[in-house]
């Protein structure tokens, strides 16, 4: 210190926090290529490691929710893509790359990759037939899932447009190669699924190397597709190009025009099945017409056309052999029931309660309810009671009660 003046003294933080201010505002996402050294898979699931060349080397560390869909297995000495940002860890005082996204580097590592995924995921189910959706037969409305400005939707546009013109067709703009194609094309296809409104979509691109068509090999992207409530076709590259988006999807197009062609009908073909259903339509009327006209010269020739008169007499007299025997049963049947209502009658009279009043009986009940009396229990002294004759009643009081003596059976 000198003049009076007073030089600041920094901390350790102090100096960490401004490199790492400096450092991670300077440095954007980017790609690094290198060969793994002093690879760690802790118990945590997070990957440590370490990127090398021939000159240097960069710690490097991949938490567990980044790596948990990588498509291989990193080890020592792999070759590899990495896309991340430089942070300064500032408890060890040093920076590392954040890794959000692997994948091999090299033809032949991409290769292996592809076989690992594809291998996996096939035993997770994830290719199964049955687990494809239908497509449906005529669809109103067609998303695309793809760049806005390659030749794929170009190609979709104009195959479909002159296959059937009254489809709609919504594109889904997204990156499909490059460092934000596979989040890309994961958010299309889930925002798809938000939308609802689109029958079947097409997911795809054009042509390219493996490299380019990398993004359609990725697990996200794989298990996006598989995901989805609506049916997806995929279309990617050429036909020799095989994804594993094509064996996800629930159809795979060799490329983006025979995708279109795959999801919409030709108009000029259906026009030929309804004439072609038209003209099958008019020859099953025309072999049932002969058929019935066969039937009805059949039948014109049978006896019962030859000679009507006589079938006819025939017939009355049947119906009069018939209504004889019915008229001679309901005869004797009526005969019978009424002999029984004329007994039933009888007894009824017989047991008439005026009969026996007209013989001196009288019916006897409480007041003030009219309750039968059948006993002396059912009356009692100074007790109010209605005496019923053969020609009226009349009303008393019990003034005294005589039990009298009950013969024994």
């Amino acid at each position: 210190m000198g003049g009076g003046t007073e030089e600041r003294v920094y901390t350790v933080s102090e100096v960490t926090a401004q490199v790492k201010a400096v450092l991670e505002s300077s440095l954007p996402l980017f790609w690094v290529e290198g060969e793994i050294s002093n690879f760690k898979h802790a118990s945590s699931g997070h990957m440590y490691f370490t990127l090398k060349d021939d000159a240097s080397t960069l710690g490097c560390v991949m938490f567990r929710h980044q790596n948990t869909r990588l498509g291989f297995r990193p080890k020592d000495g792999d070759k590899i893509l990495v896309w991340g940002r430089v942070k300064v860890y500032e408890k060890a005082g040093r920076y590392q790359l954040y890794v959000e996204r692997m994948k091999p580097s090299g033809l032949g590592a991409l290769a292996a990759a592809f076989e690992a995924l594809k291998k996996r995921l096939s035993a997770e189910g994830l290719f199964a037939e049955e687990a494809k959706k239908e497509l449906p037969a005529s669809p109103a409305t067609v998303a695309v899932i793809t760049s806005p400005t390659g030749a794929a939707v170009r190609d979709v546009i104009r195959v479909v447009g002159r296959r059937s013109p009254a489809t709609r067709i919504v594109v889904i703009p997204t990156a499909v190669q490059g460092a934000g194609a596979v989040p890309g094309i994961v958010a299309a296809i889930e925002l798809l699924d938000e939308w609802g409104e689109a029958d079947v979509a097409i997911v795809g691109r054009g042509g390219g190397s493996l490299e380019d068509l990398w993004a359609f090999n990725e697990e996200a992207v794989a298990r996006a597709i598989f995901g989805a409530r609506t049916p997806i076709v995929s279309a990617v590259g050429h036909e020799v190009d095989y994804t594993i988006a094509d064996f996800v999807a629930d159809a795979r197009a060799a490329t983006p025009s025979h995708a279109a062609e795959r999801v919409v009908p030709d108009r000029t073909e259906v026009a030929r099945a309804v004439r072609s259903l038209d003209a099958r339509r008019v020859a099953a009327m025309r072999s049932n017409l002969r058929r019935h006209t066969d039937r009805l010269t059949r039948s014109s020739g049978a006896y019962a056309f030859r000679r009507p008169r006589e079938l006819a007499e025939n017939l009355a007299q049947r119906v009069d052999d018939l209504s004889r025997r019915v008229t001679g049963t309901v005869k004797v049947r009526l005969s019978t029931e009424t002999a029984r209502l004329e007994r039933f009658a009888s007894e009824l009279e017989l047991a008439n309660p005026s009969h026996i009043l007209a013989r001196g009986f009288a019916a006897v009940s409480s007041l003030p309810g009219l309750t039968p009396v059948r006993s002396l229990g059912d009356v009692a002294e100074g007790g109010g009671i209605r005496v019923t004759l053969t020609d009226g009643s009349f009303d008393g009081t019990v003034t005294s009660i005589s039990p009298g003596s009950r013969r024994k059976k």
